[in-house]
């Protein structure tokens, strides 16, 4: 682990969470190498769709990072949108907010792509970048300002620690259906 809280990779596996915290930079050409654990994740997400080769990215509206996952993570948020009324201000903000400034990227060869200069402004990016694993999607952070983002949230998590075991008791034991 560097001393920004990344690390050089994840592990391997067809998991579908996108987990870990991995560094990355972006090349002369402008591209940047999507961890082979995301990308598995990615298409273990996708499943058969037409297009299980790219990823979803818009900047994140609650933080000064890139937001992104798979045709499950659209799926989700398109289904979110839809639950609100179609004519309403607050069902036009959210999807203008997700949507107007997604941009859908297909992987190279090589599992790269190219981040438009809007996200890379949107979040403080340069040359280093970190992805960050977030379960149903994930996250491209400025390695520094992630370091403080990751202490403050470990800080939060600890002081709402007993929200973690009420939600616990709701589902039930490991294993179980919750019920």
């Amino acid at each position: 682990m560097r001393a920004d809280g990344c690390v050089r990779e994840g592990m391997e596996g067809g998991v579908t969470a996108f987990m870990s915290t991995i560094s990355g930079k972006i090349d002369a050409k402008g591209r940047v190498s999507v961890p082979s654990v995301f990308r598995s994740a990615i298409a273990a997400q996708n499943g058969d769709v037409a297009s299980p080769h790219g990823i979803f990215v818009y900047p994140s509206f609650t933080e000064d990072a890139i937001e992104g996952g798979g045709q499950s993570l659209m799926n989700d948020i398109g289904a979110m949108v839809d639950r609100l009324d179609l004519f309403t201000e607050e069902r036009d903000a959210l999807a203008t907010s997700l949507f107007a400034d997604s941009h859908h990227l297909t992987f190279d060869a090589d599992g790269r792509v190219s981040l438009p200069e809007t996200l890379l402004s949107h979040a403080n990016i340069d040359k280093s970048l970190c992805f960050v694993g977030l379960g149903g999607k994930f996250q491209i952070w400025n390695p520094d300002k992630f370091a403080d983002f990751r202490a403050n949230a470990r800080n939060m998590a600890l002081e709402k620690r007993t929200m973690l075991r009420s939600l616990s008791a709701q589902a039930g034991p490991p294993g179980s259906s919750g019920q």
